[in-house]
């Protein structure tokens, strides 16, 4: 899984309130719009030069703790 791949979900995830805060959203995104805009959220970090470096490979293993 590519770190792209991962923010893609944490978006859609995150995106599963969006009603809350999108004036004039009458119901709740489906989870195909959710991964559709995630989707799309991602591709355009991607065409501005991925800094991020959204194509590489997630580390796995446990999150680090502070």
């Amino acid at each position: 899984m590519t770190r792209g791949e991962v923010l893609k979900y944490a978006i859609a995830f995150a995106l599963r309130r969006a009603r809350k805060v999108v004036r004039g959203l009458k119901d709740e995104l489906t989870e195909a719009q959710r991964f559709e805009i995630a989707d799309h959220v991602v591709g355009q970090l991607k065409d501005h030069g991925d800094p991020w470096g959204l194509s590489e490979d997630a580390k796995s293993g446990p999150a680090p703790t502070t």
